[in-house]
């Protein structure tokens, strides 16, 4: 036997992490896929309520939206931060929080700017400025919580939206959880590969981003032809106009019981 196979070997990983980037990056991708896969379909809340249509439910959205924003009474705007705080008491704990962090991080972001504002003799501005930031950005969350991707996409097209808007958001988001799945399992390759202590991040990361355009690059040819083979010409069928339906009417009147509110609120 020959003398180097007799000797012993201690292997001893180092102490300061391996994998630390294959690991960070995995679970930030991973946290990027479940927010995907979160807004994939929409979710049940948790008090079953009356259910709209998604076109119906975009239109209470915008309006609500431009109606907070134009309000001068912060005595509406109040009103409906109740109304959204009991919308949000009743959303899963998952859904909570998709919601909760950005409105609470926009909000905040807007405080900061606005600080000048009370030195500068309108310390009301910063509260004003943030709940309305606030209002809106749990609104739109509260949205994309309770409401698919495809319904989202199929409310726009309802309203007439260009379809090459319609096509560039549905391939951007699809391919956002493709690439990203992708990425994922380059990670779990590195990590497989990694004895002792790896690469540099950095260099990892380089071939990463770089298979992960080859393939997207392949991906886009193949997708192309696909469609064009299946006879795609880039047109998205609208929904069907049917009846509306008695939730529809029901929002549709909240919709301009908001708008009467803020006509009451505005008239002195």
């Amino acid at each position: 036997m020959p003398e180097w196979m007799k000797d012993k070997e201690n292997y001893i990983p180092p102490s300061s992490g391996s994998t630390g980037f294959a690991d960070r990056s995995t679970l930030t991708i991973l946290r990027v896929l479940s927010g995907f896969r979160l807004g994939s379909a929409g979710s049940k809340l948790l008090i079953r309520l009356p259910e709209c249509s998604s076109p119906v439910k975009l239109l209470l959205c915008l309006v609500l939206i431009i109606l907070v924003s134009a309000a001068r009474n912060m005595l509406f705007c109040y009103i409906l931060l109740a109304v959204v705080i009991a919308v949000l008491c009743i959303l899963p704990s998952e859904r909570l929080a998709s919601v909760l962090a950005p409105a609470a991080a926009a909000a905040a972001f807007s405080a900061v700017i606005l600080i000048p504002a009370i030195f500068m003799g309108s310390p009301r501005s910063m509260l004003t400025i943030s709940t309305k930031v606030f209002l809106s950005v749990s609104m739109v969350g509260i949205m994309a919580a309770t409401t698919g991707w495809n319904e989202i996409t199929g409310a726009l097209r309802a309203y007439r939206v260009p379809n090459i808007f319609i096509f560039t958001l549905d391939m951007t988001l699809k391919y956002i959880a493709i690439c990203a799945g992708l990425c994922l399992d380059l990670l779990d390759a590195l990590r497989l590969r990694s004895v002792g202590r790896p690469a540099r991040g950095g260099d990892a990361l380089g071939g990463i981003l770089g298979t992960t355009f080859l393939r997207s690059r392949r991906m886009s040819e193949e997708t192309a032809m696909a469609m064009e083979c299946r006879g795609f010409d880039g047109d998205y069928p609208s929904p069907g106009r049917g009846a509306l339906r008695k939730t529809d009417i029901i929002y549709l009147l909240l919709t301009a019981a908001a708008a009467a509110l803020f006509c009451i609120l505005h008239m002195h």
